[in-house]
This record gives C-alpha cells, sequence and structure tokens, in this order.
C-alpha cells in the first residue's frame, strides 16, 4: 500500500509590525499625537479630522494646550511637564474644543518619547468620554434630587449646607435653616386623593423656589416637609422672608378654584459662625419650631 500523503499545513509569512501599527494608528478611533520638547504637535492620526474636524495643517506646530478649555490647558500642561522628566500619565481628564466648538471630554495616557536614551518628546493617546460624563452627571443629579418635586433630597441638602457654612464663616454671615410642613397633608389626600396630594407638594416647591435665591438651598426632607438654608446679613431677614413666603402662599390661594386652601408652617433656627454648632442642632432646632407652629394651628 502506498503511504498517505499529508499536505504539510503553510506557515504563515512574518508580519510587518511596522505595517500593523501604522494600519492601527491610521484606522482607530482613539486620538493618537506626538509632540516635540517644546510641547508643538508633531504628528496627529486621521482620528483628530474625522471625529472633531481638524486638518493636520491646523493643529501641527501649535500646543495641543491650544485646543483645551483654560483649565484643562493647565492640567495638560502640567502632566506634559511630567512626562519631560520621564514620567508617564494615565487617565488624565481634559475637555477638548473640536472644530464648531463642541465640549469633548477625553481621558488621556500620555508617555514620554526617547531618541537615543534622551528624551525628544511626548506621545499620547485620547479616548472620547463624552457620552459616559454625561451618563455619570445624570446619574449623580438624579441620585441628588427628590424625584417628585426636583428639589435636593435631605442627603444632598446635608451635603451643601455644610459648604454653605464655610461661606457664612468666610463672609461673616448667618445662615438661616427654615423648615417647612404642609398642613392638614391627610385631609388632602384623603379627600383630593394622593395623585392631588403629590400636585400640592410640587406646587409648595414651585412656591420655595419663587421665594428663594437661587443661591439658596431647598431641599424635600421627606413626606410633606421642606427645609431651606440661606445666608443672611442680619438675623432680622427672618421676618422678611418668611413676610415673603406667607404672601407667596396668598397669591397661591388667591389663584385655586377648590375650597381646600394651602397652609404651611414654618420654624427656623440660625446658625451663627461666631457661635458654631453642630448643623444637626440647628436643623433639630428649625423642625421642633416648625412642630411648635403647627400645633399651635390645632389648638
Amino acid at each position: 500500500m502506498g503511504k498517505k500523503v499529508t499536505k504539510k499545513k503553510s506557515i504563515p509569512e512574518s508580519v510587518d509590525n511596522d505595517a500593523l501599527y501604522k494600519d492601527i494608528v491610521l484606522s482607530t478611533n482613539a486620538l493618537i499625537w506626538r509632540t516635540d520638547t517644546e510641547g508643538r504637535l508633531t504628528f496627529l492620526n486621521p482620528a483628530w479630522h474625522k471625529s472633531f474636524g481638524y486638518h493636520d495643517k491646523s493643529m501641527l506646530g501649535k500646543p495641543l494646550s491650544d485646543f483645551l478649555m483654560s483649565l484643562a490647558a493647565e492640567h495638560y500642561v502640567n502632566a506634559f511637564r511630567n512626562c519631560l522628566i520621564g514620567e508617564s500619565v494615565s487617565g488624565l481628564e481634559t475637555t477638548f474644543l473640536s472644530k464648531n466648538g463642541d465640549e469633548i471630554n477625553l481621558a488621556m495616557n500620555i508617555v514620554p518619547v526617547y531618541d537615543a536614551g534622551e528624551i525628544a518628546g511626548t506621545q499620547g493617546c485620547a479616548f472620547d468620554v463624552t457620552e459616559q460624563k454625561n451618563a455619570d452627571e445624570l446619574l449623580q443629579y438624579i441620585s441628588a434630587k427628590d424625584e417628585l418635586t426636583g428639589l435636593y433630597n435631605l442627603h444632598t441638602f446635608m451635603s451643601m449646607t455644610e459648604q454653605q457654612i464655610k461661606s457664612a464663616h468666610r463672609e461673616k454671615k448667618s445662615m438661616l435653616i427654615i423648615y417647612a410642613g404642609v398642613d392638614g397633608m391627610e385631609a388632602i389626600n384623603e379627600i383630593q386623593g394622593r395623585e392631588s396630594g403629590d400636585g400640592v407638594l410640587v406646587d409648595v416647591a414651585n412656591i420655595l423656589r419663587k421665594t428663594f435665591r437661587e443661591a439658596d438651598i431647598l431641599a424635600r426632607s421627606g413626606g410633606d416637609e421642606f427645609v431651606i438654608s440661606t445666608l443672611v446679613s442680619s438675623k432680622d431677614h427672618d421676618k422678611l422672608i418668611t413676610d415673603r413666603l406667607h404672601a407667596s402662599i396668598d397669591e397661591y390661594n388667591a389663584g385655586k378654584e377648590d375650597d381646600i386652601m394651602l397652609s404651611i408652617s414654618f420654624g427656623g433656627a440660625f446658625y451663627d459662625p461666631e457661635h458654631p454648632v453642630s448643623i444637626n442642632e440647628v436643623l433639630s432646632q428649625a423642625d421642633e419650631n416648625m412642630h411648635e407652629i403647627k400645633e399651635m394651628k390645632r389648638d
């Protein structure tokens, strides 16, 4: 019998690595560039034009920082300088301006480029993370807000008020905390229904927005209660603010067609930077004052 002839497997030709790398650089959507030691761009791959409208001639010879937002440019320049002393930079977040002026969020990796053992410039690779950043910011926004009213939730209120306390110390102002509770909320839900009750809470949120400044912090603390913090120059502002609130409520009630009028009880407490206490103490005092007003209305 004759021997079985097996066909030898073909051995792949050696890969031209230079050609492979070139294909990757030219076809990728990642932004790739090189600079000299002065920071001037010496190479850009086609992604800069495909993604953001720039041609080589409009960018080559210029610093990459010229195409970044001002604060982002400062951070990039610091990273570039670190590369010139041999360090690599990974995950630098920056904001790039496209040809038509759109702000693009980029995550950059930058490394030094060597020639004969000496640093001859830098090389970078960046990825567009705008959609991811927008999604993160949306998630952060949602988690910071009360779903029904759009005001801050109590957790966010506490965090922001801690920062406001620093402003109170710096500006030598007092901080007024106001607790607000809707009167007769149970009756509103029973007579008009839960949906109408939710509508009342939304209306209260809008009244607070109308009454207070944009810099003030407004939150729904839970149920039918709201809390506000505002910086004031004098403790006399307590009555002025309360008068404005009651005027806004009267205006709201004047436009109602049903028999149930909106009533809100308010209680305030001051944070004095000259005699600092914990924010929880101020909140508790304001809450207690509000419930005292509620009880007086019931009597």
